[in-house]
């Protein structure tokens, strides 16, 4: 089995401006036409260290999830099943991630991935997350080119200690020239309750709605992307109110896909899908789009050139990825359930969307 050529970015932990990448190296090799874009929480791919600056001693081999290189290295290969068996075995040609520890761990999963074809870059930052988990991104440098980067800190002033993981935004360009920003986020849990949290993820929304308008206002012709674990689904307050994504839309054999609403926000093809008997994540027996995918109102235009290939979005849900017997058949296979080792996967489902050029 050939691994796919590697290539890592990062700017160094406490650089936020936008990092230009001019002569790094990375060229785009082949003209697509049609692009495959995934987001996966990985749950707590960690490596075995004990991160002094983090909390992360349950993840050692003395810890209390026992977390030894046997069971990470396991871990790395049934994730790295995962994405090979992304778009009909292709892979994708953009994956945003979760539940990330660092850069390292990264660089040593995609080893296990069996697709020589890709040459994928990863993209990430260490974010101030207690737990040490991080968003990240790889993308493939033969369709794509990297062209800046950032990590976009949330933070609530009247919290001043309070910590949470970045949002990274990652700007992309096709060979025609089309410009794709991609956020990747990963907003605050419900632990402690809904309502009790709901502020917390409405600061992240803010903070990725600030990031949408002023990629929007620079960049009129870009197609930004918002993917992510949100804890939310589409139509909740934070998602579908601050944020601005919707399902406002409609379509129709002479017209294509068009939106019915303010230019400004997006389009979350997943709000229309998101109904109880599919999902990203199985909460009490019930199916729900936590982990979703907006993007710009213009990709869903006739009149743009790189367009959302309408129906595209959905859970990339392999039936290997679900419990198959005992009370918890058809959940996700995760790795823990609480201090009980599984084996598994991961707690969420890997979502996707998929881009094509106008013929």
């Amino acid at each position: 089995m050939h691994s796919p050529k590697i290539i890592s970015i990062r700017s160094g932990k406490f650089l936020l401006p936008f990092i230009l990448l001019l002569g790094v190296g990375i060229h785009v090799c082949a003209q697509a036409d049609r692009y495959y874009m995934a987001h996966y929480n990985v749950e707590n791919l960690f490596d075995t260290i004990d991160q002094t600056e983090t909390d992360d001693s349950d993840f050692t081999p003395y810890g209390k999830l026992k977390w030894n290189s046997e069971r990470m290295s396991l871990k790395m290969q049934k994730l790295a099943q995962v994405v090979g068996d992304m778009n009909a075995g292709k892979g994708p040609d953009v994956l945003g991630l979760c539940e990330v520890e660092n850069q390292q761990i990264l660089e040593q999963w995609l080893t296990h991935i069996g697709l020589s074809k890709r040459r994928y870059c990863i993209v990430h930052e260490e974010s101030p997350d207690p737990r040490g988990i991080d968003v990240a991104l790889l993308f493939d440098t033969k369709k794509l080119k990297l062209v800046a980067f950032r990590a976009v800190s949330v933070f609530r002033p009247e919290q001043p200690e309070w910590r949470t993981r970045d949002i990274l935004c990652v700007s992309l360009r096709t060979p025609k020239k089309q410009q794709i920003h991609v956020l990747v986020n990963h907003w605050p849990s419900r632990r402690g309750g809904q309502e009790q949290t709901d502020p917390l993820r409405a600061t992240a929304a803010r903070a990725a709605r600030r990031l949408v308008d002023s990629l929007h206002g620079s960049d009129p012709e870009g197609i930004v992307v918002v993917m992510g674990d949100f804890n939310d689904r589409p139509g909740d307050i934070a998602p579908a109110r601050i944020l601005g994504s919707g399902v406002e839309c409609r379509g129709g054999s002479e017209t294509g896909l068009e939106l019915a609403m303010d230019p400004s926000l997006l389009y979350n093809p997943f709000a229309a899908i998101d109904q109880n008997k599919v999902g990203s994540y199985r909460y009490k027996d019930e199916w729900q789009f936590i982990d979703h995918i907006s993007l710009s109102h213009r990709a869903c235009s006739i009149k743009s050139r790189l367009r959302y290939v309408d129906g595209s979005a959905a859970p990339v849900l392999f039936p290997y990825l679900l419990e198959t017997e005992g009370k918890y058949a058809g959940n996700p296979l995760r790795t823990y359930s609480g201090e009980k080792y599984l084996g598994g996967y991961s707690d969420h489902i890997p979502v996707k969307i998929e881009l094509e050029y106008n013929k």
